[in-house]
């Protein structure tokens, strides 16, 4: 009679931890769905209107990642005078790190909004953002620089087969 109540027990925690994986996967599965929208059949005018749009809220505060010849790289001084003006209070705490890429090649426009609670949960305490159309995997910008550095554009690039647009705020 014991070994049976033990079986039952067994099962019934098996049956809840089962249930929770799969609330668990479903859920992420949609905060994932609701940050990724593909926009099929977009224009390379779409694209720019959005970035000249994102730009325009922060006139004045300069990109964090430069696009050279060699690949992205910090732009240092951006950096330390964005460091600067959040020490003074003129930027405020980040929410969500976006990414906005058009492909030339499939005429699709994609956004991606990572919220920072999210990104924070990295156990390197790193972005990785290390696609073949962005390439800033080689940067290992940590999750505490971006928020040192405050919103604003973080990445730009208008040439070649993709257009990105990556920016916090």
């Amino acid at each position: 009679m014991a070994t049976r109540r033990w079986v039952q027990v067994v099962l019934a925690v098996l049956l809840v931890l089962t249930l929770g994986v799969i609330v668990l996967a479903g859920s992420c599965a949609y905060l994932v769905r609701q940050q990724v929208r593909v926009t099929d059949a977009s224009s390379p005018a779409e694209f720019d209107r959005e970035v000249d749009a994102v730009l325009r809220r922060f006139r004045g505060v300069p990109a964090l990642v430069e696009d050279t010849d060699s690949g992205p790289r910090i732009a240092t001084r951006a950096m330390s005078d964005r460091q600067k003006a959040v020490a003074k209070g003129k930027l405020r705490a980040l929410k969500n790190l976006n990414v906005l890429v058009f492909s030339t090649r499939e005429n699709k426009l994609v956004r991606l909004s990572i919220p920072f609670w999210l990104l924070r949960m990295s156990p390197d305490g790193t972005v990785d953002i290390n696609d073949d159309e962005v390439d800033l995997g080689k940067l290992r910008l940590s999750i505490d620089d971006l928020e040192a550095a405050g919103p604003g554009p973080l990445f730009v690039r208008r040439s070649g087969d993709s257009k990105v647009l990556a920016w916090t705020e």
